[in-house]
């Protein structure tokens, strides 16, 4: 069996289980937050999966800051 699919049922099993439990809990807040942690750790699964090459930390900061700049100036 493959890792990434052994994560991606543990990743199921988890939102399952999380989703009854802050349904109790009533709290927006706390299900937008794990929603989007779990669909980014979902994202980043998949990518990893089809071999999608990742940025290096120095590109999203440049990425961010390149429209700042233009702003600035």
């Amino acid at each position: 069996m493959n890792w990434h699919w052994l994560f991606i049922s543990f990743l199921v099993i988890v939102l399952v289980t999380e989703t009854r439990h802050l349904l109790k809990l009533r709290s927006l807040r706390d299900m937008v937050v794990f929603y989007a942690v779990w669909g980014i750790t979902m994202l980043a699964l998949i990518g990893d999966m089809m071999e999608v090459p990742y940025l290096r930390p120095l590109d999203w900061i440049s990425a961010l800051m390149q429209p700042l700049n233009r702003l600035i100036s």
